[in-house]
Parts: structure tokens; C-alpha cells; sequence
């Protein structure tokens, strides 16, 4: 777990700007550095780059954070889109979701897609440039895809239809996905669980995290 510090002050007391500088001087320095701004406010003005967030992203801190009343937000530089980076950024930031519904990424191949389709548009529909991964479209039963109606039930019953199991156990080796047998995931959860029970404190624990940094095999 990385080291946190704060720094604080009244209104206008230039915490803010000092706080972006010297994670700025850290970073120089060689070091990973994130920051988290707290408010008062209920939610972020994304917009607004002149907020007090856009001071640690002007000074090059590569992931930022805003955690208001209310609402919260991550600021992060993204790596190219691919397959690899767009499951990676999921199974990192979604785990317990059951769904995640996307907009746009039509050049990630394993992503299945839905396109949505208006008559009255002069371009032509997506689905005649052979897009990888559409299987269904809304608005056009011309299509050779499976056709679906403009009704938000009716879709969120066929992608239930179409959703396969969820993983329960997800493992990331130098951030890449691994996937996982049964048999695997059961090892190790049996192993890591049979540590815990000597931990004091720990009963029944339903979801276990585990981030471990190993020491460079030197041979």
C-alpha cells in the first residue's frame, strides 16, 4: 500500500498549488505519484480544468482523484485501445460489477457490441463496414444482425440472455490479466484462506484482495 500525507490550510491558503508542486518534485525524482483532492462540494465540474484536480494534472501526476460529498472521480492517462488495455482497465476498475455498458470502442474485437441505428441520419449504418464483434442492431430489421427494438427492457433482457457466467476470480500477474481454472482459482483460495484463518480479527471473509510485490529473483 502506498504512503498518503495531506496538506492543509484555510481558503486561498495556496495548499493546493503547493500540494501539485512538490508531487511534481517527487515524480521528478523517479517516483509513482497519485493525488486526491477532497471537497466540499457534491460532485466534480469536469469541465472546469482550472479546478483545483487540473493543478496536479497540469504538473504531469498521472492519476488524479476527486472525492466529493457526494460524487467522486479518476483521472488517468490511458494506454492505446486494444483488447488487451480494454479488458485490463475492466476487470482493474469494474470487479464487482455484473455489468459494465460501454459507449463507442468499436475496434476492440472481443467486445460484443449493439449498434443503434437512425434512419434519418445521412451516413450509412456502422454495420455495413463489417465491424467486429456487433451482433445486434436497434432501429434497422433490414440488417443481417439480430434485430432488437428501440425499448430499454427489451435489450436489457437480451444482453441477460446473452451474458455468460461472471468470474469470481480475477488475477493480474505485472498487470496483465492471467486466466483461471477451476482448479487453480480453488487452490488458491483454499491456500490464501487457510493463512487467514491464523490472522486474528478474520472470520468469514467473503472477498479477499491480495496485492503482493516480489523481491527480483537475483538466481
Amino acid at each position: 500500500m502506498p504512503f498518503a500525507i495531506s496538506f492543509i490550510g484555510r481558503h486561498n491558503s495556496g495548499k493546493t498549488t503547493l500540494a501539485a508542486q512538490v508531487a511534481a518534485t517527487l515524480k521528478a525524482r523517479g517516483l509513482k505519484v497519485g493525488a486526491i483532492k477532497s471537497s466540499k462540494e457534491a460532485g466534480p465540474r469536469l469541465e472546469e480544468s482550472r479546478k483545483d484536480t487540473g493543478l496536479f494534472w497540469r504538473e504531469g501526476i498521472e492519476k488524479v482523484a476527486f472525492w466529493g460529498q457526494k460524487e467522486g472521480f479518476l483521472r488517468f492517462h490511458v494506454p492505446e485501445k486494444d483488447d488487451f488495455s480494454f479488458w485490463y482497465f475492466v476487470k482493474r476498475f469494474f470487479p464487482e460489477e455484473d455489468i459494465v455498458i460501454c459507449e463507442g470502442f468499436k475496434s476492440i474485437r472481443s467486445l460484443p457490441k449493439i449498434e443503434v441505428v437512425r434512419k434519418d441520419l445521412s451516413e450509412p449504418p456502422l454495420y455495413q463496414e463489417n465491424i467486429p464483434g456487433l451482433i445486434a442492431v436497434v432501429g434497422d430489421n433490414k440488417s443481417p444482425y439480430r434485430a432488437l427494438p428501440d425499448n430499454p427492457e427489451k435489450i436489457a433482457e437480451f444482453i441477460l440472455s446473452i451474458k455468460p457466467r461472471k468470474e469470481n476470480n480475477i488475477l493480474l500477474v505485472d498487470g496483465k490479466p492471467v486466466g483461471l481454472t477451476r482448479f487453480v482459482a480453488k487452490a488458491l483460495s483454499e491456500t490464501i484462506r487457510g493463512f487467514l484463518r491464523s490472522l486474528r480479527g478474520i472470520k468469514n471473509p467473503k472477498v479477499i484482495e491480495l496485492r503482493l510485490k516480489l523481491p527480483e529473483d537475483r538466481g
